[in-house]
């Protein structure tokens, strides 16, 4: 089960506030990393997790 997986079930289940202020931390640190980063692949593969991230983060709060 991915975490995804694991945070959309936890969401299910009334948890979702907590998910989502977690999802959002992750994605704040992400952008804090790709601004520093000067790895020009590095930063494509942070951006392209940045996208996923948020995709996920919109289904999860669409639950509400």
């Amino acid at each position: 089960m991915t975490s995804f997986e694991k945070d959309y079930q936890d969401a299910k289940e009334g948890n979702g506030i907590e998910v989502l202020k977690k999802r959002k931390k992750e994605l704040q640190e992400l952008n804090e990393k790709l601004g520093s980063c000067r790895n020009g692949f590095r930063a494509k593969c942070i951006v392209q997790e940045i996208e996923r991230k948020q995709k996920e983060y919109r289904k999860i709060d669409d639950l509400f």
